[in-house]
């Protein structure tokens, strides 16, 4: 499958990188960069007193172009895989945003599962003239970086320090939510660790 070459991006860290200095405000919260992994699939990854972000690199799918993810870790998080032990079990150690955010709104375990990955910041920004604007443009890095950019100004310090790890109680809580959700939409943990397996 051919990239055109108009959308072609040969460096994507780089890009990441140029992304998340533009849009984010690295500087704002705190947050330096701690390493770089160049590989068949690129990650930089971002660490501040309170928490880690990842940017890794998706790369092309031929209905929206370019694509990448992001992810958030506790500072214990290692910085190349996906799971850890933690207290003597494994777990999931690099988190989507939205359930997160779900936590942080209040939203009960029950309605949580409904909306899933559907928070309301989130789909505040999928319906406004940039965030549409963006996705017809095929530009889902920068939709992204964007979106996370709301969701920092929206929640400010109170998303990063649900991943301190100086805030255990806190981070319990936010773990007794996510497995009631996951409880609730029924989701079959047959893959290891378990998706509410969280740390």
């Amino acid at each position: 499958m051919r990239i055109p070459d108009n959308e072609r991006i040969d460096d994507p860290l780089q890009e990441m990188d140029k992304l998340a200095k533009t849009y984010l405000d690295l500087d704002r919260w705190g947050f330096k960069e701690s390493i770089r992994f160049h590989s068949t699939s690129p990650k930089i990854i971002y660490t501040s007193k309170y928490c880690k972000v990842t940017y890794f690199w998706e790369g092309w799918d031929y209905n929206v172009g370019y694509t990448i993810g992001i992810l958030y870790g506790r500072l214990h998080a290692p910085d190349d895989e996906i799971s850890m032990i933690w207290q003597g079990k494994e777990c999931r150690c690099w988190h989507h945003i939205e359930p997160a955010l779900h936590f942080l709104d209040g939203t009960k375990p029950q309605d949580a599962a409904k909306m899933f990955y559907r928070s309301q910041i989130i789909h505040q920004f999928r319906l406004s003239k940039l965030g549409q604007s963006l996705a017809e443009k095929r530009r889902q890095p920068e939709w992204l970086t964007r979106a996370h950019a709301a969701v920092w100004d929206h929640y400010g310090q109170r998303l990063f320090e649900l991943f301190d790890l100086r805030h255990p109680n806190l981070w319990e809580e936010y773990q007794t939510f996510t497995k009631e959700v996951f409880k609730i939409k029924g989701i079959i943990n047959h893959i290891k660790p378990p998706q509410d397996h969280i740390c």
